[in-house]
């Protein structure tokens, strides 16, 4: 180690003769607390995000597939422009599933409500685990010749809607091909009755939108027997994610688009992204503002040290070296009190993660989910060492003033 840093050392753990810390280590030891406290903070903030993250990407994991085919620039496509041959020989794949969706107008013991009909063949419950998110009633689309329909749970509580009731049929309304009849709107729509086997509980907007019924029974009822919106993938392993959307998006060029399930909800995960960084932005300010005593404690540390500073420069230490000691003792800082957080915040993480000791209610058996990530760990501690260097500047240059007037 250089001088100035065993120098630099010395200094933070300096004490009176008399066996008392004197001023300025005081001062530096509660500089000391500011970065645990901080780094501890920002560890925790951005866990907790993290967590909200997984929580909610397992939530939708049960409605959205991990590969989503799309036309490029439009709603649907024809079943005939895909080459559904060259996808089936891509290894990774485990199943896939056809998909079309259309507004529909559903109707239940005189209750009516318009709704998103997602229509899925017999491969979609093998490539989407909705068997999990089933509150009511049983996960069952077709069974022979019988159609069945999958309700989410807001839409459910809105019509009524009871799986367990055999003498009511799920009416759905949607609109035909051609001129409406203003005379008599009736006619302007197909219909057809359904039997609603089962609801299912994800989240709020899709709970409160979609409807599952069979391809075969939406097909026929708009009139679109080659149509679809997409096509849905589950894989092997979902590690060769990006892989495999590489590989697709070279078989079907630019006129599909190949989305991973997060980029089929960007809107949503860029929101959680900027909300993590919102508050990693203002803990820093509050860090920031926290650490100016840091400023103010090596100021005071290069005024007290005035006499060692002078017996320095006279045993032949260069003005810069002499700084450098002051600039080691603010990194020191820094280093010590980043390292002490980040392992006291991965210490909280890590209890709430497997312990849950602080639930998201009260009175709910939910603890508040949280994940401790390597990547955000090397985040805040490159942040503290560039707040250590920022805030030796001042101190650096007071010192190699005094240092400099000696010569």
């Amino acid at each position: 180690m250089s001088l100035p840093f065993q120098i630099a050392k010395k200094y933070f753990f300096s004490k009176k003769k008399s066996g008392t810390y004197n001023a300025v280590t005081v001062i530096s030891s509660i500089s000391l607390l500011g970065y645990i406290v901080g780094t501890c903070a920002l560890i925790i903030i951005l866990s907790v995000f993290n967590g909200f993250e997984n929580l909610f990407a397992k939530m939708y994991s049960n409605f959205d597939a991990e590969l989503q085919i799309t036309a490029t620039h439009s709603k649907t496509f024809k079943q005939s422009d895909i080459n559904f041959g060259a996808i089936s020989k891509v290894s990774e794949i485990e199943t896939s599933s056809k998909v079309l969706e259309e507004n529909v107008l559903l109707r239940y013991n005189n209750k009516e409500t318009i709704a998103t009909a997602k229509a899925v063949d017999e491969n979609y419950l093998k490539t989407i685990h909705l068997d999990t998110c089933i509150e009511a009633g049983e996960a069952i689309i077709q069974n022979g010749d019988t159609n069945f329909a999958l309700c989410g749970e807001a839409l459910a509580y809105q019509l009524g809607i009871d799986p367990g009731d055999q003498f009511n049929f799920l009416s759905i309304y949607a609109p035909k091909k051609g001129e409406i009849n203003f005379v008599n709107p009736e006619n302007a729509f197909n219909r057809d009755l359904i039997i609603p086997a089962g609801i299912f509980a994800i989240q709020p907007d899709i709970d409160g939108k979609y409807i599952l019924v069979p391809l075969r029974f939406l097909t026929q009822l708009l009139e679109k027997e080659n149509e679809l919106s997409a096509i849905e993938i589950k894989l092997k392993n979902s590690n060769d994610l990006t892989k495999v959307q590489t590989k697709l998006q070279a078989i079907l060029g630019n006129k599909f688009t190949v989305k991973t399930r997060f980029e089929q909800r960007e809107a949503f995960y860029k929101l959680v992204k900027t909300e993590k960084l919102i508050s990693y932005i203002i803990i820093l300010f509050i860090l920031i503002i926290a650490i100016f005593n840091t400023i103010g404690t090596l100021y005071l540390l290069v005024m007290e040290k005035t006499r060692e500073i002078k017996i320095l420069h006279s045993m032949g230490l260069t003005a810069s070296k002499i700084a450098n000691i002051f600039a080691w003792q603010s990194l020191f800082i820094a280093a010590v009190g980043g390292f002490i957080g980040l392992v006291l915040g991965f210490i909280i993480c890590y209890a709430q993660q497997y312990f849950g000791f602080i639930k998201i209610n009260p009175s709910s058996p939910i603890a508040y989910p949280i994940q401790f990530a390597i990547a955000d760990a090397f985040i805040v501690l490159f942040t503290i060492i560039i707040l250590g260097l920022l805030t030796a500047i001042y101190p650096w240059l007071k010192a190699k003033k005094i240092a400099l007037k000696l010569n």
